[in-house]
């Protein structure tokens, strides 16, 4: 390829090709370009050729003056001599980039080993010229990347006007993954896109006409009152509103019948039209979006349930124990009613895990807890609190008489025997019981005293049951102090 001095006769040559380039250059004038490189009179002649063909250029003759015209002005191109970023380092090359990252970037070099052309391409350059070059072909390279800018600019125009259109606004709404919907001012449905259909199983025909609550759940009726079909505009209008909404039952439903309903939230707004004849908006209706937040809602109540249930046995744990406790107390106090809580151990399963395993020892942990809850009641709660250690809420006693016969149906139930592969296991529970409101009215309270009553029980032959009366009655009895404290370290926890 022949090349050309840029310093003879390049205006004349330039401007030959300008007049062929004239339609594409006029929406091109006035770009700004920036020219960095340490050789003054290339950059003085570069300069007069762009301004030749409508160009606004700057020179910059250092790093540190490239640096400050790029936070000045936006360069919709820039020239750069690489000889100044091999004097300038790397990061003379990160900062240039960094200031400016839409602008198109051309590298010049007065050597044309492959090496720098490539490393130039990593480095973002658009082009690369080995100077000296033919001004034609850097003019062309220009107004290259420059049209396709505009075309660009210009495609990004066209699709803001798209997202503007009808056609794009019925796409968006039919093809919404919420169900998208509008009310008259009598709260019927007069609009209802697609989702509707995949979400509830009603067809848009089948709704259109009726009133919201067809599709509300009765249980949430009187929520929905006044957000389904809202008439206030503005902060004040319902934001994520939580409802259910109903699904309809047909012979191809993946529903179960126990869940019929759809969790959703919902945001709605009054639309109004202002009136000719008065300063008062005329209400239309009401335009409302609804979400499908099943999912999420199913994940709630998963990590609900796992916050304050046992991971080995599904039985709850001391946080929800207590929290039912106290629940229940108040119910004492405001009823006058009465309630027990047990407090049981497994006697030896520390030797039954050392003798079998650990996964033995979880086996029949699940197991006991199966067979203990089969001799409580509906309404008592059992929780197991850690290890072998379990409680038990029994509330509304009528007297002492009721725990007794709890506590011995469970000793007698594990008088038989647990059968295993290998194995047949016998063993036993000890048990201790506070009631209140004679033992105490607080729920830690009357965990503690239950709990020293099962010790009662563990030093006084096992297998058995004791109140918390009895056992801080006999004279001479203390439990070990490292038992005391560790409990209440464990009730603080």
């Amino acid at each position: 390829m022949q090349k050309k001095q840029l310093l003879s006769g390049s205006e004349g040559a330039a401007q030959e090709k300008a007049t062929h380039l004239a339609k594409e250059r006029l929406m091109l004038n006035g770009a700004k370009i920036l020219i960095a490189g340490n050789e003054r009179r290339f950059n003085n002649s570069l300069q007069k050729l762009l301004v030749v063909h409508g160009y606004e250029s700057h020179i910059a003759l250092t790093v540190q003056q490239a640096l400050a015209l790029l936070n000045q002005h936006h360069f919709e191109v820039i020239i750069l001599n690489l000889k100044m970023i091999e004097i300038g380092g790397l990061q003379a090359m990160k900062q240039i980039k960094s200031r400016q990252r839409l602008s198109k970037l051309i590298m010049l070099s007065n050597d044309s080993v492959f090496d720098k052309a490539v490393w130039a391409l990593r480095q973002g350059a658009n082009d690369f010229f080995k100077t000296p070059f033919s001004p034609d072909e850097l003019l062309c390279s220009i107004n290259k990347m420059l049209t396709r800018k505009a075309v660009a600019k210009n495609n990004h125009h066209k699709h803001d006007q798209l997202l503007n259109s009808e056609l794009l606004h019925r796409y968006m709404v039919n093809n919404s993954p919420d169900i998208i919907y509008l009310l008259n001012q009598d709260g019927h449905f007069s609009f209802l896109n697609k989702q509707l259909e995949k979400l509830l199983g009603f067809s848009r025909e089948e709704l259109l006409g009726k009133h919201y609550s067809t599709l509300i759940l009765p249980e949430d009726l009187e929520k929905s009152r006044y957000v389904f079909s809202e008439r206030r505009t503005g902060q004040r209008a319902a934001k994520n509103v939580e409802l259910r909404l109903q699904q309809k039952k047909n012979e191809s439903s993946h529903v179960s019948d126990k869940q019929l309903y759809v969790d959703v939230e919902l945001n709605a707004i009054g639309v109004y039209r202002d009136s000719k004849e008065s300063r008062e908006r005329i209400f239309l209706g009401t335009y409302g979006v609804v979400r499908d937040i099943s999912e999420r809602k199913a994940t709630e109540k998963q990590f609900h349930h796992q916050l304050y249930h046992d991971a080995l046995t599904n039985l709850p744990n001391r946080s929800l124990f207590q929290e039912r406790l106290r629940l229940a107390l108040c119910q004492v106090r405001r009823y006058n009613h009465s309630l027990a809580v047990m407090f049981l151990d497994i006697d030896g399963f520390k030797e039954i895990n050392d003798s079998f395993g650990h996964a033995f020892g979880d086996t029949l942990l699940q197991t006991f807890s199966a067979r203990l809850k089969s001799c409580l009641r509906e309404g008592d709660t059992l929780a197991r609190i850690s290890g072998d250690e379990f409680t038990i809420l029994i509330p509304l006693i009528t007297s002492r008489m009721d725990t007794k016969k709890i506590a011995q149906k469970i000793i007698k139930e594990f008088e038989i025997p647990f059968q295993t592969e290998h194995h047949e296991i016998t063993i036993g529970v000890s048990i201790g019981i506070a009631l209140s409101p004679g033992d105490s009215d607080s729920d830690e309270e009357l965990i503690q005293k239950a709990d020293l009553a099962m010790y009662y029980v563990k030093h006084h032959g096992k297998n058995g049951f004791a109140y918390c009366e009895e056992s801080e009655r006999q004279s001479g009895y203390n439990l070990p102090l490292d038992i005391k404290g560790g409990f209440k370290a464990a009730l603080k926890n």
